[in-house]
């Protein structure tokens, strides 16, 4: 072990640590042990009846730092996105582009398409504002200036959307039902637009007791939205639920909005992700003056021996950012549907299969390859969402050991987020000597908090860690402060 000037924290400091009483720049020193004092950080008395999973490890020499549980199995929820991103990094590169195809049914006559435009996906998550954030329609736009380009200023049948790359369920197994309004459990597919969810808010009308006023973004017709809502007398309470209705394909807003009340926002997720992409493509397309007859359908709607489709003619193709530029908009903030996408992308471009089964065993496969026990996962989708997945701190530790031997480590250590900078760390260890020196994946569901990732040192050495606390009610906040406290300690040792 290398000399060091600092020693240990001391059992006081910490404990004020631990109630949130100290801050990690006025954090004093003692004498314990580093064993001793990890092991008193991890046995803090309001996590006590859940469980903790620990391994540390340095990455200079190799030595086990500490652990705690490292070989059990624990619920990893959104450090399964470690997995996710290592396997298609690994597998597909830095420079990956998905491709989403633009073909012809039908003769150009006249600048009439004589048919209608198949639109085929192989899961692109980046259509939309994340990725244009000035206007999240702007592909759709200059795929209207590219029909224009190629002669086309009518459609005389429909959108046609072409989805089958992916060929399983719109959900992950064992996603909680009850949270698939909101954004985080988005369905996901091989078209898919705006990380499948959009926007509704309601603004107190003018005129006490008519509807509030209801504005979708994107603007689309693609969920139907209906207003039961009432707008009453200014200083009234405000208080409006977001449900979805009897078929589950629209919402219905209900409740009271008072005539003072700011804008209420909330973020939906759609039912039919194919069928919003198409629906904006189309309604999009109309607006730019592409006269788009028909409806938008998705491929498994029509009749599977339309001898049209298969011989469809390619007028162009869109080709996605590269992986580089898309993994830290899955990594930084914990993107699930992107996340979901790179999952299944990597069964279909290894084994030709789009379903999670696909994406498991290329996950596997390389797992072996990799060296690492395959014996520490359980993994059933890409982001983490499931109950179902089961992961120990030993493979997270053995995956990032991995990767940092990469030949694309600094993008991959880069795409995590960052002490104190940016990302879902954006707001924690904000203060040296953990401040910038922290790159790491958090996790969370319900009585889930993890965080695996790499730890840089005062003196320079650098750590590997992972830290998953499971079936804890203390709180986000307290597993948090432990974890924290558990690598202040190793950074100053």
């Amino acid at each position: 072990m290398k000399n060091r000037t600092a020693v240990h924290l001391s059992l006081a400091i910490l404990a004020a640590m631990l109630s949130g009483c100290a801050t990690l720049a006025n954090a004093g020193f003692g004498g314990g042990s580093l064993a001793n004092d990890l092991d008193r950080i991890f046995d803090d008395p309001a996590t006590a009846r859940g469980q903790w999973g620990v391994l540390i490890r340095s990455l200079d020499d190799g030595r086990t730092v500490y652990a705690r549980n490292a070989d059990r199995l624990f619920l990893p929820a959104s450090n399964n996105k470690l997995i996710s991103g290592a396997a298609i990094l690994e597998t597909l590169t830095p420079e990956y582009r998905w491709t989403t195809t633009i073909s012809t049914s039908g003769m150009i006559v006249n600048g009439a398409l004589e048919g209608s435009l198949v639109v085929t996906g192989t899961g692109d998550p980046t259509f939309g504002q994340r990725f244009r954030k000035e206007d999240p329609r702007a592909v759709f736009r200059e795929w209207a200036d590219s029909l224009r380009a190629h002669g086309i200023t009518r459609i005389a049948g429909g959108i046609i959307a072409v989805d089958s790359a992916f060929s399983g369920p719109v959900y992950g197994e064992g996603w909680m039902w009850d949270d698939f309004l909101g954004s985080a459990s988005a369905p996901y597919a091989a078209l898919q637009f705006n990380d499948n969810v959009l926007s509704v808010s309601l603004y107190p009308s003018a005129t006490v007791l008519q509807p509030a006023i209801v504005v979708v973004t994107p603007p689309t017709q693609a969920m139907r939205v209906v207003n039961d809502t009432r707008t009453m007398q200014e200083g009234s309470k405000t208080a409006v639920r977001f449900v979805r209705d009897e078929n589950g394909s629209g919402i219905i807003v209900r409740g009271e909005v008072a005539a003072d009340a700011r804008e209420i926002r909330r973020t939906i997720a759609v039912t039919d992700p194919v069928g919003y992409f198409a629906t904006v493509l189309r309604e999009t397309l109309r607006e730019a003056g592409i006269a788009v007859e028909g409806a938008a359908f998705r491929m498994s709607d029509l009749d599977p021996y339309d001898p049209t489709i298969p011989n469809a003619l390619t007028l162009f193709t869109h080709h996605s950012p590269p992986l580089r530029e898309v993994l830290p908009e899955m990594m930084k903030p914990s993107q699930n549907q992107i996340a979901e996408s790179m999952f299944i992308t990597v069964g279909r471009e290894v084994s030709g299969d789009g379903t999670a089964d696909g994406a498991l065993a290329a996950v596997d496969s390389l797992v072996r390859a990799w060296g690492i026990d395959p014996a520490g996962l359980r993994m059933v989708d890409g982001s983490g969402l499931s109950r179902y997945n089961l992961v120990s701190p030993g493979f997270f530790v053995d995956l990032l050991t991995h990767m940092d031997s990469s030949p694309w480590r600094e993008l991959w250590i880069q795409s995590m987020p960052i002490a104190g900078r940016d990302g879902t760390l954006e707001d924690r260890m904000l203060e040296p000597p953990l401040l910038d020196h922290v790159h790491a994946k958090t996790g969370t569901i319900s009585t889930v908090r993890t965080l695996s990732g790499y730890l840089t040192a005062q003196d320079g050495e650098r750590y590997v860690f992972s830290i998953l606390s499971n079936h804890t009610l203390a709180g986000s906040s307290r597993v948090d402060r432990v974890a924290e406290a558990a690598l202040l300690r190793i950074a100053v040792d």
